[in-house]
């Protein structure tokens, strides 16, 4: 077990915002829940996988919604993921033993480290998405077959929705985008309350470890003067895809997702060059020169210069940006996680091709 210090704290936030591919939430907002336990004294304690035991539950508290989606007054002074998850406990009658993020984003793994704080619960080094991803089906835990029910709904007008069963993930994401819809805002939720001895052969490992030493390699090579974006492009055996001013972003919140393209034209090495990427929620689908570049499960990423990054409503015109890439975990890249999370998913009749297939360092 290890006690994660501030500037631990810090590093983790900030990488997942790079693995969150523009979405995965505000990590300014996600800084909040993780200063509120501070205040409180509370410990973040990071264990690995193999340190729950076999029969202990270890489920996943997260919001659900879009980045912009409205900004409600909550009824729960601890907020909606940490009353899901005490929700979910309550129904099954059983203490859980810890938490797992449900994707790698600046408000979503910040919403499962305060919760396992606030809760005095450790957080797994483990995640079942290894990025930020769009839909609730979009985990390795519906890769493998695993169920995502019972699940907790809170809303922060203070709704409280047990869902016993669902046919499967994809209806349960029907379910909660659509009191996202109704609701108009954000949602906490708590679902998939898999034993140890489950957990530990069906997340990517070491998740968080991995955000953690990214955002350091950022910050570090921001203090060092340093080019912070080579820091990271090294830390995370990514790539560098384009340099460029936006001159076109735009987006709408639709059905509880925030949908929309932004493009850049080139600056620098890539100067007479265009790129545009699509999004919904996360950055999906990239075209360099009209020409399809990278899609998911790969990950796309958009950061400023000085090497902070940057979510998807947070894209300006007439800002200039530098946008890298990073392999997926490789349980995105079998078949079945193509079929879920692949070109099919977009619509796009063409086959996956890996990033560093058209990339090099």
């Amino acid at each position: 077990m290890k006690v994660l210090n501030e500037t631990e704290l810090r590093d983790i936030i900030e990488g997942c915002t790079v693995l969150g591919t523009g979405g995965g939430g505000s990590p300014e907002e996600g800084w909040e829940f993780i200063k509120k336990a501070l205040k409180k004294g509370k410990e973040f304690k990071l264990v690995k996988l193999e340190e729950i035991s076999p029969e202990g539950i270890v489920p996943m508290p997260y919001f659900v919604g879009s980045v912009s989606g409205k900004k409600v007054e909550s009824v729960y002074p601890d907020g909606e993921a940490v009353r899901s998850y005490e929700v979910l406990e309550e129904y099954i009658g059983k203490r859980f033993e810890g938490v797992i993020s449900t994707e790698l984003g600046g408000a979503n793994t910040a919403a499962a480290l305060a919760t396992a704080a606030m809760l005095e619960r450790p957080i797994v080094d483990g995640d079942p998405a290894g990025r930020s991803v769009p839909e609730l089906q979009h985990t390795t835990y519906y890769i493998l077959g695993i169920q995502m029910a019972p699940l907790s709904i809170v809303t922060p007008f203070g709704d409280e929705i047990i869902v016993p069963k669902v046919k499967n993930d994809v209806q349960a994401e029907k379910i909660v985008r659509s009191i996202v819809a109704v609701t108009e805002t954000n949602v906490g939720v708590t679902s998939h309350p898999v034993m140890g001895k489950v957990l530990r052969s069906s997340v990517v490992p070491e998740a968080i470890t991995y955000a953690l030493k990214l955002g350091g390699a950022l910050r570090t090579g921001r203090e060092k003067v340093e080019d912070p974006i080579n820091s990271l492009i090294e830390a995370g055996n990514g790539f560098l895809l384009f340099k460029g001013i936006a001159v076109k972003s735009t987006w709408r919140d639709e059905g509880g997702f925030t949908i929309g393209e932004f493009e850049l034209e080139g600056i620098d090495e890539f100067k007479g060059e265009t790129y545009k990427v699509w999004l919904k929620n996360e950055n999906l689908i990239s075209w360099k020169n009209g020409e399809v570049d990278v899609t998911i499960p790969d990950l796309i990423s958009v950061l400023t210069p000085e090497g902070y990054p940057v979510t998807n409503p947070n894209v300006k015109e007439g800002k200039e940006y530098v946008v890298v890439g990073f392999p997926a975990p490789e349980i995105w890249r079998t078949a079945k996680g193509l079929e879920v999370f692949g070109p099919k998913y977009l619509g796009l009749d063409i086959d996956y091709v890996p990033i560093e297939k058209k990339y090099s360092r």
